[in-house]
């Protein structure tokens, strides 16, 4: 059953609801994109004290075991972490396409609520290259970059 108040005679939307559809995917994707950077500032405040905590531990017990686990965590964590930012900047193409379109520099139609498609548009081989290379960009090598190395170098030495 569609509205008869948001759909125009030719049945397609008013442009007073699809300007105000488009707004509300904007705001829901611009929210969505400024969370992958929350919860990546949360998962390094919980995984920084714990690696360090290994690494430490792992030297003063002289346990390379445990310094092969703080490394196996750490690269998990680098990983997921850079598949993370691979997923936010899944939302980047279709930000800049909302963003476009009210700047009418964009397509006169743009048909609102199209997250979904627009995250699967990028093909699968940019997605893996973005995550590869980002993982070595500061803001995500950190910690577990550090964490990594000083486990290496210390491990020969325990």
């Amino acid at each position: 059953m569609t509205d008869p108040v948001a759909q125009t005679s030719g049945g397609g939307l008013t442009a007073q609801r699809k300007n105000e559809d488009l707004k509300a995917e904007y705001v829901l994707i611009q929210g969505q994109y400024e969370a992958f950077d929350q919860r990546a500032l949360g998962m390094k405040a919980l995984a920084t004290p714990l690696l360090g905590a290994g690494l430490a531990f792992g030297v003063k017990e002289h346990s390379d075991a445990l310094l092969y686990a703080t490394i196996l965590v750490a690269a998990s964590l680098w990983l997921l972490e850079a598949i993370w930012k691979g997923f936010q900047k899944n939302l980047a193409g279709r930000i800049g396409a909302l963003e476009a379109w009210y700047r009418n520099e964009g397509p006169e139609e743009m048909p609102p609520f199209q997250i979904y498609t627009a995250w699967n548009a990028v093909p699968k081989i940019d997605r893996l290259t973005y995550v590869a290379t980002r993982m070595f960009a500061p803001f995500i090598a950190l910690p577990y970059l550090v964490v990594i190395l000083a486990c290496l170098v210390t491990i020969p030495f325990n």
